[in-house]
């Protein structure tokens, strides 16, 4: 860890510092570095933007240091970009530093550097507790006052392996149920964050998530097999086991550099839908004497987040993802039951997933090391199979052979209810390899759909009827 005297020379390498520090003496302000930019500083981590607080009116400072916008107008913070760094501007108007230090977080964030007198101000002993791997909150009230906090206090965790102090761990447990008073977009952005972490599943604290993803503890209920105690210990493997192949994507050999693109924008969707797999086993559990099914559980997950996720403010773009993966996470598991995984079969998923066969894949194999306890190599050459089909077909994949203007020029079609029924079909034949050319899917509509239809004109009106 970095001594506090050493941080003149670190800050010396910041750009944006000798600037502030010229900006304060001559408009004879009190500026000071607060927050995650000393805790960052002291664990030699990489400094990119910065925190300040001044005395005075945040914004006149800021608009001084450059063009700026608001972020909280009633707390006089805005922010700056200086070159390539941002720097958070706030005003402490009247209030002294150690006021300002009293009502942060937690006591690794509560620390402050006067960049005019160089003097560093530590009131709640978070260079201790920074050495100590401890997150410790300065007190309840400041939990009671902004419920995100105990999200951020489970992203510290597994941002730096830290431990959360015991009466701290309680407090966050003891207010989870008010967590939902917090605007969702804030515990969206929460979980991003979260799941950005490389340690994510240091994060997961059950009696919190399951006020985020309600059901989450339930799957203490349901026996986890050969390696957990029960399924929750083993969602919660999942995820570990999945960031250790975000870390390593080894296992897909010769493919590991592309597996490597396509996680660097999705790691949270995937972290996600590792973590929340079989969250629906314990509502669709059947026993029937020996056995114990749980029948449809990924198809209810997947609709069941979509719903959640809107609650949560996800995008689009990020439910139906996290969604696509919940609802197909068993099928690679049920084609490597097989003897043999057809062409027919692998057809089938890459042209319904396309380059999500390689998530599917990732959680797959997360999903087995979580239940086995190490790698099984049968599934792992079945997925390197299939991603390997995927690439050898990536052009066939991303251009369909016919589209709606094909109906209506060859065929004299016009859109109606059964006009995206035939394209359906065509897609169908084409996904498992029954049409595999243009010619062979116009042949595949004249000689297997259309004759089976009986086609007329009702006034301007296209119709058709299905001959049965």
């Amino acid at each position: 860890m970095v001594k506090k005297r050493s941080l003149e020379s670190i800050l010396r390498r910041v750009k944006p510092v000798k600037r502030i520090r010229q900006y304060a003496e001559r408009a004879e302000k009190q500026v000071y570095l607060v927050g995650g930019v000393l805790r960052d500083i002291l664990l030699e981590r990489e400094i990119k933007d910065l925190d300040i607080a001044v005395s005075g009116k945040g914004e006149d400072f800021a608009r001084a240091l450059g063009k700026c916008f608001c972020l909280r107008k009633d707390m006089d913070e805005f922010r700056v970009r200086m070159g390539a760094s941002t720097v958070d501007v706030l005003g402490l108007g009247t209030t002294e530093i150690l006021s300002d230090l009293a009502r942060r977080d937690y006591t690794i964030n509560a620390m402050a550097y006067n960049l005019l007198d160089r003097r560093f101000i530590d009131p709640f002993n978070g260079v201790k507790d920074l050495e100590n791997g401890i997150i410790k909150a300065i007190g309840r009230k400041n939990i009671v006052d902004d419920k995100i906090r105990i999200l951020r206090g489970l992203r510290f965790k597994a941002a730096f392996g830290f431990e959360i102090e015991d009466k701290t761990m309680e407090l966050l447990k003891e207010y989870a149920d008010t967590l939902l008073e917090s605007p969702p977009e804030r515990i969206h952005m929460e979980l991003v964050s979260m799941f950005n972490q490389e340690n994510s599943h240091l994060a997961i604290v059950p009696e919190i998530f399951d006020v985020i993803f309600p059901g989450f503890l339930r799957m203490r209920d349901v026996l986890g097999g050969k390696v957990t105690k029960d399924l929750l210990g083993h969602s919660v493997l999942t995820l570990k086991m999945l960031n250790s192949i975000i870390k390593d994507p080894s296992l897909f050999k010769k493919y590991q550099r592309k597996v490597a693109g396509y996680i660097k924008e999705r790691q949270v969707g995937l972290r996600l839908a590792a973590l929340l797999h079989d969250i629906k086993k314990p509502d669709t559990m059947v026993v029937k004497g020996s056995e114990v099914h749980f029948y449809g559980h990924d198809k209810i997950a997947s609709e069941w987040f979509k719903k959640r996720g809107k609650e949560l403010k996800f995008s689009y773009r990020e439910k139906e993802f996290i969604s696509l993966l919940l609802e197909n996470h068993m099928w690679i598991h049920l084609l490597a039951a097989q003897k043999e995984v057809t062409e027919r079969a692998k057809r089938r998923m890459v042209f319904r997933l396309s380059e999500d066969v390689i998530g599917l894949s990732l959680i797959a194999m997360a999903d087995q090391m979580a239940s086995i306890g190490g790698v099984d190599e049968h599934l792992i050459n079945v997925c390197n199979d299939i991603i390997a089909y995927y690439f050898k077909s990536k052009d066939e994949v991303e251009k369909p052979l016919i589209q709606g203007r094909d109906l209506i020029e060859l065929f004299d079609l016009e859109p109606g209810p059964m006009f995206g029924r035939i394209l359906t079909r065509v897609q169908v034949a084409y996904e498992e390899g029954a049409v595999r050319t243009k010619e062979e899917a116009l042949k595949f509509v004249r000689e297997k759909i259309l004759k089976g239809l009986d086609i007329r004109k009702e006034g301007d009106n296209m119709y058709q009827k299905e001959v049965k």
